[in-house]
């Protein structure tokens, strides 16, 4: 009797958010890490995100930046977040390949947190417009 493998993505270890938006480089070099054995033994239910951004488009820079950021949750309240910053585009993706050749599970629980803080913050403020009495006698009076 033959079985063939009908699902080869297994429903067990690691789930991967957004898989299809990786660079094949990092992804392979998560896949084929210790780590990844690692939390998979330990972590089953363990979830990671991989994020490669423009700065300057999504958080309204002047000059073009790259991020990268990597987001292992082990487990609620388990969180581990590397993320690198550059003017070339692709050093942060290549920094990040080089720390998962040797990062561990060990040094993963040592730096999680409870929750993330965010990356960067946008302050938004509206124009503030005098009050209409205040108008009124501007216009009346010649102030401005």
């Amino acid at each position: 009797m033959q079985v063939q493998n009908i699902n080869n993505q297994p429903n067990f270890g690691i789930k991967y958010i957004n898989k299809n938006t990786w660079n094949p480089k990092v992804l392979e070099a998560f896949e084929n890490s210790k780590l990844l054995k690692e939390i998979n033994a330990k972590y089953p239910k363990a979830e990671t995100r991989y994020i490669h951004i423009n700065d300057a488009e999504c958080l309204l820079e002047t000059d073009d930046t790259y991020t990268t950021l990597l987001d292992i949750i082990l487990k609620p309240g388990k969180k581990f977040r590397w993320n690198l910053t550059s003017h070339n585009k692709s050093v942060p993706d290549k920094h990040l390949i080089e720390k998962l050749s040797t990062l561990t599970l060990d040094e993963v629980e040592k730096g999680s947190v409870k929750e993330f803080s965010p990356i960067a913050t946008i302050e938004i403020s509206g124009i503030k417009k005098p009050n209409v009495f205040k108008r009124f006698f501007n216009k009346l009076f010649g102030n401005k």
